[in-house]
């Protein structure tokens, strides 16, 4: 089945392989995404924060203000989702955090925990706190691009891309924008890359 974006903070996909759609959503547009998973009439909603495994929220738990970021995207161009997921510390003051402790991705057909058999590491330049992340496909080839908008200290933000590579994606060192966040709302970035419902 196609992925397809009903609007700029949903999709519609086979997350699961079963056969039905479902629906993705990251209303924030900031990777704060859900998906609702349908089987026979029954709508079951799981949030990014349950991808993560338990040794994960085991090392997250005695640090403070951690959050959880993920997206949904083809990555490696397979046809099914893909979900990039982060689970960083949040900054102190001007402060950067230096504490990343999940930056990987889950290849699709995902399970309804949104695990997967097949993960492989997100490189990243630097371990700072994630603000959001977004899959895009701006060049249209079918494997989705990876923004991260990620602290740069002193209350600026900078974004950065990541494409497949290997086994996992690689996010490139460049930044494409400090303070990246305040254009992060506009329509050219985003799910509607994918291609909208309607026209499928």
């Amino acid at each position: 089945m196609a992925i397809c974006a009903v609007d700029s903070k949903s999709l519609r996909a086979d997350v699961d392989a079963d056969g039905q759609l479902d629906e993705i959503h990251d209303q924030g547009r900031d990777g704060t995404s859900s998906v609702v998973f349908r089987r026979d009439g029954h709508r079951t909603t799981v949030g990014v924060g349950e991808a993560r495994g338990f040794w994960q929220k085991l090392r997250g738990a005695p640090r403070e203000d951690m959050a959880t970021r993920g997206t949904f995207g083809d990555f490696d161009g397979d046809g099914y989702l893909d979900l990039a997921l982060f689970y960083s510390q949040r900054d102190v003051g001007d402060s950067t955090q230096d504490s990343m402790v999940v930056h990987e991705v889950h290849y699709g057909p995902l399970a309804r925990d949104l695990s997967s058999d097949r993960t492989g590491p997100i490189r990243m330049g630097g371990s700072a706190f994630v603000f959001a992340v977004r899959a895009t496909d701006t060049d249209h080839d079918g494997r989705a691009e990876l923004q991260v908008v990620q602290s740069g200290g002193d209350g600026t933000t900078d974004r950065h891309i990541g494409r497949q590579d290997g086994g996992g994606l690689s996010v490139s060192d460049d930044e494409t924008g400090s303070d990246g966040w305040s254009g992060w709302s506009g329509p050219k970035l985003g799910w509607l890359d994918f291609g909208a419902c309607a026209d499928r």
